[in-house]
């Protein structure tokens, strides 16, 4: 990996990482105080939506900081090795976990009857593509194993 894509990909993962942060903090806040002012029924579901939301956005700082650890190793020459599979797994956990706290958030707005028009739509769109992402990030870990076991086969040949 040239030295020039390493400092572009760390570089767009810090800004990435923290305008999440700044969401985070100010946004999400934010609006969710806006909603209790607008619709004071559902002012009760301020905190909770708040800690869904900086939770889901957490998931995608897991993922940013394993893409991370992974261009460190690209970098160094170690991406073939077990510790690379460690960090692909964690991106795929933090993944479903995104997901798993989409849906859950969904169902829960549901059955207080809360849930906008829109929200069943975003849900699938944000099921399928998280699932879609974790499954393909699952077929590139095999062959990241598959890599792994080939070099260090060959290693043992030379």
């Amino acid at each position: 990996m040239s030295r020039l894509a390493t400092v572009v990909i760390k570089a767009l993962t810090v800004i990435a990482f923290v305008l999440i942060l700044l969401v985070q903090v100010f946004l999400i806040p934010e609006a969710a105080q806006s909603s209790a002012v607008m619709y004071p029924v559902f002012a009760y579901l301020a905190v909770p939506g708040i800690i869904g939301c900086v939770a889901v956005l957490a998931c995608v700082q897991v993922v940013l900081v394993c893409v991370w650890r992974l261009v460190d190793l690209a970098s160094a020459g170690r991406i073939f090795s077990g510790r690379a599979l460690v960090w692909v797994d964690v991106i795929i956990g933090a993944i479903w976990a995104a997901v798993a706290l989409v849906l859950i958030g969904e169902i829960s707005l549901v059955m207080i009857g809360a849930a906008p028009p829109f929200a069943f739509w975003a849900t699938v769109i944000a099921v399928v593509f998280g699932a879609g992402t974790a499954l393909v990030v699952g077929i590139l870990r095999a062959l990241l194993r598959q890599a792994t076991t080939l070099r260090s086969e060959l290693e043992e040949v030379v």
